[in-house]
């Protein structure tokens, strides 16, 4: 089936049923055999519906009944509801939910409010929508009202399916289902079947919504219930469709279509031909499909169900597309057209446009195709201020069946409205003062964020300044002591070596004195500035210091830094890196009592991390923390933050393992 005009007439035809609406309410027992019939006709006959009901109505205002009037009022709204006329529906509902209050009757107020939370929805979300008919399952369950009860967990399980809910939504279904059955109310377990199963459908799970139909059916069946049974052969007869089983579906439509006739179900007598219809086309028999439209076109008319025309129009239109017979499939969009008063302008003007924009496409006239799909997207804007219009309608129409008390009324409405608007006044004061207040904590609260960021920057920039003045320092120094002292020491051995003592071991001792002196001279240059650092790069200068700490100790170094050779690093950068493990080693070495040092170096892209280990005695995370205080630690966290790093202290079993993440873009 094409998916276009599947969409269409699942809309229309897959409708949820709802049951007979006040059974309980002892008042209305004696209207049964009447309310009974135009419960039955509700959907499936409006012109019946209709009879009935202005019968209802003539014995409602003869014996000023409102419990009568009340549920009049809420047949005439889901009347409404079910020919798309949304507005209208809900002052029906509202009409019935005053009546129901002003005279106590509880039951009638919650069914009404549950079907006007339903003619809502272009007006809140579904979450709203939700929300209200939870307040009225609770309200429900609080006074043990099962009907609504279940009701409410019907709407709670389509708001909640609409909203992609899954779980919440059969949750809502299978409480129903349950409540249902405790109350043995087996008509509402049907209803509730089929409409869990068109949720499923929904859903992609196909076979477990069939099981749901065939459900409703056996309900229908044992009831003797012809509109459960007329419902669920049809939703079936779409699921055998949807899986290419034609002569199942087209047994279950030919079957809804006698039930109609036999039990003069007009609306169940033009779905079961439209969809007819619709499978025709999908079999390839387009003649077929052409004439049943026709008698669904008929039908419609007469049978006063004006709101499927255009639906019935758009499939002729789509027939006469596929056949090329492009005039007639605009024609037959015209006619649609002048129909789409009875139907909800919203859901019938999209299809209409989209139609039209297609059968352009198929023609070639793509300047008539853009002209329709810029008014289409104009339909889409339009929408929201085609509903309010229809809405100051409703307000008028409301405003002249209320005239009279309101007239009666106008004095005390004045004071009302005079105290409304000081407390209007008031409000807009207190909402002015909280805004000005607002608006001076917000300039005061950024003021101190952009103090204290610049106070921040301003002092990194000295720290930074300072550090590196003092690395220019030691590099001075270390240049100095090699320069200066070091060669004068060269020099004073070379003289001493040069004067004639005889005493040879008292000579050779001196010597040792000497070269143990310049040794020392050199190292402490070298701890102040490397200089295979700025020569070989931060790798080979990390690794050389590790292999002097190995060479000059017992210790087993292990390193893994070959991935420092590819980093980039400022010259800053480097040597607070370098100082950070030359810092770290000599806490292992003077503190740890460790036999081995471990050293890992992975580049992870715009990260170094560096992982230092020893299996010495150990420092956990708080020792860390109380250790900083020491010169050697603090040292360490202050070119960490130059670097913008972070530092972790891992528990390991024996020894100390600390891991550090530095910016390589720092």
């Amino acid at each position: 089936m094409n998916r276009f005009l599947l969409l269409t007439i699942l809309i229309l035809f897959s409708c949820k049923l709802n049951a007979q609406l006040f059974r309980g309410i002892d008042h209305l027992n004696q209207y049964e055999p009447k309310i009974s019939e135009m419960d039955a006709a509700l959907k499936s006959n409006p012109v019946k519906f209709s009879e009935i009901y202005n019968d209802l109505r003539a014995i409602h205002r003869q014996k000023k009944d409102e419990t009568l009037g009340a549920a009049l009022d809420v047949y005439q709204g889901s009347f409404h509801y079910f020919q798309n006329n949304l507005d209208s529906s809900g002052y029906y509902f509202d009409l019935a939910m005053d009546r129901s209050s002003k005279i106590g009757q509880d039951q009638i107020f919650r069914t009404a409010k549950i079907r006007k939370i339903f003619t809502d929805e272009y007006k809140k979300t579904k979450y709203q929508m939700a929300q209200e008919m939870r307040a009225v399952y609770v309200d429900s369950y609080n006074k043990k009202d099962t009907i609504n009860l279940i009701y409410s967990l019907n709407g709670l399980g389509i708001f909640y399916g609409d909203m992609d809910s899954v779980s919440y939504a059969l949750a809502s279904f299978y409480e129903a289902l349950r409540m249902a059955d405790l109350s043995k109310n087996m008509n509402e377990k049907g209803f509730i079947h089929n409409n869990l199963g068109l949720v499923k459908y929904d859903l992609g799970a196909k076979d477990s919504a069939f099981s749901d139909f065939q459900q409703c059916l056996r309900i229908g069946e044992e009831m003797d219930n012809a509109m459960l049974q007329a419902i669920a052969r049809q939703n079936m007869g779409l699921y055998y469709a949807s899986i290419d089983s034609s002569d199942l579906a087209k047994e279950q439509y030919m079957k809804v279509n006698k039930m109609g006739n036999e039990f003069g179900y007009t609306l169940y007598i033009l779905s079961s031909i439209t969809n007819l219809a619709s499978l025709e086309m999908t079999m390839g028999n387009p003649e077929a499909s052409d004439s049943l439209s026709n008698l669904a076109l008929k039908i419609a008319k007469e049978g006063k169900v004006l709101f499927t025309v255009p639906t019935v129009y758009y499939g002729r239109a789509y027939y006469k597309m596929k056949t090329a017979e492009y005039e007639d499939a605009l024609r037959m969009l015209d006619s649609a057209y002048a129909y789409t008063q009875y139907a909800q302008y919203s859901e019938i003007m999209p299809p209409y446009y989209h139609l039209k924009y297609r059968i352009y496409e198929e023609m070639g006239d793509h300047e008539k195709a853009l002209e329709t799909y810029k008014e289409k997207v104009e339909l889409n804007d339009s929408l929201d201020a085609i509903g309010n219009e229809k809405l100051l309608a409703e307000l008028q129409f409301r405003y002249d069946d209320e005239k009279k008390e309101r007239i009666r009324s106008v004095e005390q409405n004045k004071l009302k409205l005079q105290v409304k608007q000081g407390e209007v006044e008031l409000a807009q004061f207190q909402q002015n003062l909280v805004i000005i207040v607002s608006v001076l904590l917000g300039i005061i609260f950024i003021a101190i964020i952009l103090y204290f960021r610049l106070k921040q920057k301003s002092d990194n920039l000295f720290s930074h300044t300072i550090a590196n003045k003092l690395e220019e320092e030691r590099a001075r120094i270390a240049r100095d002591l090699h320069d200066g002292l070091g060669q004068s020491m060269i020099v004073l051995k070379n003289k001493f070596n040069n004067l004639e003592i005889e005493n040879d071991q008292e000579v050779d001792t001196l010597n040792d004195n000497f070269s143990e002196v310049i040794e020392e001279v050199r190292s402490i240059s070298r701890s102040l500035i490397p200089p295979e650092l700025k020569r070989l790069g931060l790798q080979k200068a990390v690794q050389n210091m590790m292999d002097e700490i190995e060479k000059s100790s017992d210790y087993i170094i292990t390193t893994e830094i070959e991935s420092l050779e590819g980093v980039k690093f400022e010259d800053f950068q480097s040597i607070r890196i370098y100082r950070i493990i030359q810092e770290l080693c000599t806490n292992t070495l003077k503190h740890s009592e460790a036999s081995s040092i471990k050293l890992e170096a992975i580049d992870l892209g715009n990260t170094l991390e560096l992982i230092y280990q020893d299996n010495g005695k150990g420092l956990d995370m708080d020792k860390w923390k109380a250790a900083s205080n020491s010169v050697g630690f603090k040292s360490i966290e202050q070119r960490l933050k130059f670097l913008k790093g972070t530092a972790k202290v891992d528990k390991v079993k024996t020894g100390f393992k600390i891991n550090f993440k530095i910016p390589i873009n720092s």
